[in-house]
């Protein structure tokens, strides 16, 4: 625990300082989170370093106690690499990188991890990012091929993502079926790679012509497509009879 509190303190510590170089930036925070499992402080990290200090981790970010982790415990943990995330807007896909570990871990998609699928999962991916080999992993090896710090890595490294801009026109009185459609399109479109996020806005003043608008980041026009092929050919997402919305996708061109 002492190593993950120094670590989470040096983090806050870089970020508030001056600021560095986009790539010695990221590279620093690697540095710290890979120094921090470093128990032996031999410039490796073994599978016995990684596992006690997810340990540690899982513990700490267990609310209740009950030695699962959900995804809301999850997703709120600090790992450090959010501050660069937020200076470089690149929060969506900071978020998105961490969800796709989370949805990896959680075996049985009950949307919590057990202590068996934190353990399974992160002997996994030691033994992947070892090259199939267990043995100990320096820096490099730490920063690419471990996924759970490889996502986060690559949502700094990722392309501008496309922004979707989609229009609902509801017919009076079916708001609420809009939403359960919405609901539902989001739920499904949420497990499906290259998402981002989602917003549904809902219009305040009650002469707009639009009364709800959606905007979604995605990570690619292509993935869009893919997802929203596989949705329209899922029989239970059909709209309702009535619901009309246009939909187009957008990038960013001009920014205050």
């Amino acid at each position: 625990m002492k190593n993950l509190l120094i670590a989470g303190t040096a983090v806050l510590c870089l970020m508030s300082g001056p600021a560095f170089a986009q790539d010695k930036e990221l590279d620093e925070v690697n540095r710290i989170a890979f120094e921090s499992i470093d128990a032996n402080n031999d410039g490796l990290v073994s599978t016995r370093e990684v596992e006690q200090y997810r340990e540690l981790v899982m513990l700490s970010i267990d609310g209740n106690n009950d030695k699962h982790v959900t995804r809301k415990e999850y997703m709120e943990w600090a790992m450090g690499w959010q501050h660069l995330a937020a200076q470089r807007g690149h929060v969506g896909l900071y978020r998105n990188a961490r969800r796709k570990v989370f949805q990896a871990w959680d075996h049985d998609d009950d949307g919590r991890l057990s202590p068996e699928e934190q353990s399974q999962s992160q002997v996994k991916d030691f033994f992947e990012a070892s090259g199939k080999t267990n043995q100990p992993m320096n820096l490099k090896q730490f920063a690419t091929e471990l996924r759970i710090i490889a996502e986060l890595n690559k949502a700094f490294t990722a392309a501008e993502p496309v922004t979707l801009i989609n229009v609902f026109t509801v017919p009076t009185g079916k708001e609420a079926e809009a939403l359960a459609f919405w609901e539902a399109g989001a739920k499904f479109l949420e497990a499906q790679p290259g998402y981002i996020s989602t917003a549904l806005h809902k219009a305040m003043l009650p002469n707009a012509k639009h009364s709800l608008i959606n905007v979604a980041k995605w990570e690619s026009v292509k993935a869009f497509k893919e997802a929203t092929a596989a949705m329209r050919a899922a029989p239970a997402l059909k709209p309702f009879i009535g619901l009309m919305f246009d939909a187009s996708l957008y990038t960013v061109v001009r920014s205050d």
